[in-house]
């Protein structure tokens, strides 16, 4: 086994929204863009960082023994956090038995993974299912991804990669001889929602997948439908209109906006500057139906 190591924030086992089948999905930290909406806020840093849920706390002060750092602040039964002074070397998170404090994002090695991973191997086999690497963005960590992407070749398995695009072609170059298809998230088209929401290089991302499309390799994208942000006809048209000239796009799907992981951004300390919503089913309906004339959906 490589003595390489990543930093990943999650193992999702039994997955079954992350391709085909039952999957093992890894979720990797670090992304080369910040979306204003993620759900995931924990895997845009490629650092571990410490999440501080207050409403879980049981104020049982033991943290404020454990830190070395003087992060913990207990006044009138009050738990104050100083995140400025955190080292991030979860001690006071083995204290904690509620939950309040959790560290996010750990090293591990493609061994650890892989052990992980071959524990449900009779399940993929049984369902077509097997493995996906996501993140934040994984092809940043394209090293680790590689080799576990080639033990799982080894082992028969299906393999995917989700990505977002905004990265040096080359990076993800080098896991396609070992994946079995691509989901590549297409966010927007227009400038300015990249400017004001994604704050990621438009041009980098569509060249990337162009050139991604000409690998002989399956590719699904995917766009995720924020309300007041790309939840329009026109943006949506200008999405497939452009898919509809690449090869090798074998689907392309909507995914609703959810606002699951907006507690996460205060356990971080992170503030949001807009407020997104779901569209209505009716909405999303409508989009798909628009898109199918352009692209298969």
């Amino acid at each position: 086994m490589s003595d390489v190591k990543g930093i990943i924030f999650d193992i999702q086992r039994f997955s079954v929204h992350d391709g085909p089948g039952i999957r093992t999905t890894i979720f990797l930290k670090g992304c080369s863009n910040v979306c204003a909406w993620c759900h995931n806020p924990e895997s845009i840093a490629n650092e571990p960082e410490l999440q501080f849920y207050k409403k879980r706390c049981i104020n049982c002060v033991k943290c404020l023994y454990a830190c070395l750092y003087g992060c913990h602040q207990f006044n009138d039964d009050q738990h104050l956090f100083n995140r400025e002074n955190c080292k991030r070397c979860g001690l006071c998170v083995k204290s904690c038995h509620s939950n309040a404090l959790m560290l996010s994002g750990r090293a591990v090695t493609v061994e650890y993974i892989m052990k992980e991973i071959l524990a449900d191997i009779e399940y993929y086999r049984q369902s077509n299912g097997g493995v996906t690497l996501s993140g934040g963005e994984p092809v940043l960590q394209h090293r680790f991804c590689k080799e576990i992407l080639k033990q799982c070749k080894e082992a028969g398995l299906h393999t995917i990669v989700q990505t977002a695009g905004n990265y040096d072609y080359a990076y993800l170059e080098e896991l396609l001889p070992f994946t079995d298809l691509v989901m590549y998230d297409i966010k927007a088209y227009s400038e300015h929602i990249y400017d004001q929401h994604i704050h990621g290089d438009k041009n980098t991302i569509f060249r990337n997948l162009e050139r991604l499309s000409t690998e002989n390799l399956p590719v699904v994208v995917r766009t995720p439908v924020i309300g007041g942000v790309n939840d329009d006809e026109s943006e949506i048209l200008l999405i497939v209109k452009h898919l509809q000239r690449l090869k090798n796009i074998s689907k392309y799907i909507l995914l609703p906006y959810h606002n699951l992981g907006d507690v996460k951004y205060d356990a971080l300390s992170l503030s949001r500057a807009h407020s997104y919503f779901t569209p209505d089913m009716a909405r999303i309906e409508a989009l798909k139906e628009m898109a199918s004339k352009y692209v298969h959906v």
